[in-house]
């Protein structure tokens, strides 16, 4: 179940968005535009696979929060890592880690 939740937000994550959706930090609508077209995927999953609607609520929740509040460049200046301008692709892997983890707990440890 977890690596078909992995693929369904890759899909969701990088498939599905486009320039404009990457300010979703600067705006709410634009971080609803980007998790609508993000939960795509996941109600193809639910319909058609295993997700049960508190995992995908529990996922898509998670998803909007972190991309519009920025939580992983947060935690990147919290833990003091590598800063973007030294580490460029730094937020990027951060927040798919962050995304991952989560994916991992709903779909693995709460399932």
């Amino acid at each position: 179940m977890v690596a078909q939740l992995l693929i369904t937000h890759l899909v969701g994550d990088f498939l599905l968005q486009n320039h404009w959706m990457q300010r979703k930090a600067q705006s709410s609508f634009v971080c609803s535009a980007h998790v609508a077209a993000y939960s795509v995927p996941f109600i193809l999953l639910s319909v058609f696979g295993d997700l049960a609607w508190w995992q995908f609520a529990l996922i898509v929740g998670q998803h909007w929060l972190q991309d519009r509040f920025a939580l992983h460049l947060k935690w990147m200046r919290l833990i003091k890592q590598t800063t973007p301008e030294q580490w460029p692709m730094g937020p990027l892997f951060v927040d798919q880690a962050m995304h991952a983890v989560w994916i991992g707990i709903v779909g693995g440890f709460l399932a």
